[in-house]
């Protein structure tokens, strides 16, 4: 299987995952509510409790469409633990994989003597750059975000771009995608200050 049908699998796991999750917590659950919930459309979420109920997952029970409740079967328990498990064991190897690229990358840097770093944004990415900062040989020495909420990430305080050059950083790794190498156009002293984006 190749990757594209991998992901597509995953993806129709995950929206059997979230329907399983929403008929076990509410039962009496439309049709229409479960769609907003799934973020799609109503004819789709209706193919989807009757696949479910095709092959054993749901029972529908109910003279008509008002009064319509879905109760999981018990292969459909057991299938959505497995779902559940399966994603979170995905969702750990995703990490792990992550965290090592970051790490690797972070390694570099202390390789060429950049040291100390700054973080540019305050998202899950920049905690892996916290976290694996230290085991990779480099020296945090702030965070900044354009909006800096929350106020602090990781015990670290996050403030603005401008607060976080006046530490000196070595070099800026940027967790957000965004254009900083344009951002620090603006900034005289940082101009030629070198800047590791994460995100491509």
């Amino acid at each position: 299987m190749d990757k594209k049908e991998e992901k597509i699998n995953d993806n129709h796991a995950l929206r059997d995952l979230k329907v399983l999750e929403e008929i076990d917590k509410d039962p009496t659950i439309s049709q229409r509510d479960l769609s907003q919930q799934l973020g799609v459309a109503l004819g789709i979420t209706n193919s989807l409790i009757k696949t479910l109920a095709r092959k054993g997952l749901v029972k529908i029970r109910g003279k008509n469409n008002r009064s319509l409740t879905y109760h999981l079967t018990h292969a459909g328990v057991l299938h959505k633990s497995k779902l559940a498990m399966q994603w979170t064991l995905n969702t750990i190897g995703d990490y792990r994989r992550l965290r090592g690229e970051v790490s690797g990358k972070l390694s570099l840097l202390a390789a060429e003597g950049l040291s100390k770093i700054g973080i540019y944004g305050s998202n899950e990415l920049a905690e892996i750059v916290i976290l694996t900062a230290a085991e990779a040989g480099v020296e945090l020495i702030g965070i900044a975000d354009a909006e800096p909420e929350p106020a602090t990430l990781a015990n670290f305080q996050v403030g603005s771009l401008e607060e976080l050059l006046k530490s000196a950083p070595d070099a800026l790794v940027n967790c957000t995608g965004s254009d900083l190498k344009s951002e620090l156009a603006h900034y005289t002293d940082a101009k030629d200050l070198p800047v590791f984006d994460l995100i491509e």
